[in-house]
């Protein structure tokens, strides 16, 4: 393909809103459309391997109790995503991990952007309940941008499991949706 063509393949998308430029001497990224456009018709979730699938088992058998098994698993995922998850446990308990993987992220250097996703943490248990609501099966389900009831600047892949368990990964809106989708389809199989 041409440089040519390159560029007016770009300038299409552009036009059909599925990529933005954010300054002129800026490359160009993908729009929450185009996120959505991704997530919904060309994503194949990306299972974990089986050395990740063996760290998992490993977790739930060594946990202490049966209640600290969902949040050794929950730390493995914030590590493996490098973003944040919450979980939302059996009667309402509310667990939280990985918030250094979260605000590490280059998109929460803007502090305003930084204070809108923090008040997620303060607002858990409403916005929690909003998510689960989204859940219509027991597939993980992909929230982008204005979907998102954590917050139009983020995305989030949620998924129930067990008993009334609720796991969320929280990141920018650029995260790993590929490999959140594959490891929450990989527990929500297992748990």
């Amino acid at each position: 393909m041409s440089g040519a063509t390159v560029r007016n393949e770009m300038r299409d998308l552009e036009d059909d809103g599925f990529l933005t430029q954010p300054h002129t001497s800026a490359g160009r990224i993908p729009t929450e459309a185009g996120y959505r456009y991704y997530v919904e018709h060309l994503m194949a979730p990306d299972q974990p391997t089986t050395r990740i699938q063996a760290e998992v088992q490993a977790l739930g058998r060594r946990a202490a109790t049966r209640a600290e098994r969902p949040k050794a698993i929950g730390r493995f995922v914030a590590d493996y995503i490098d973003n944040a998850v919450i979980l939302r446990l059996e009667r309402d308990n509310m667990y939280y991990t990985g918030l250094s993987h979260l605000f590490a992220q280059p998109e929460f250097r803007d502090h305003a952007h930084m204070v809108d996703i923090s008040s997620v943490f303060d607002e858990c248990e409403e916005r929690l309940a909003a998510v689960a609501e989204a859940i219509a099966d027991e597939e993980p389900v992909v929230l982008i941008g204005r979907d998102n009831p954590l917050g139009y600047g983020c995305g989030t892949v949620a998924v129930r499991f067990g008993r009334g368990t609720l796991m969320v990964i929280v990141g920018p809106l650029r995260m790993p949706y590929a490999r959140a989708v594959g490891v929450l389809d990989y527990l929500r199989n297992i748990l």
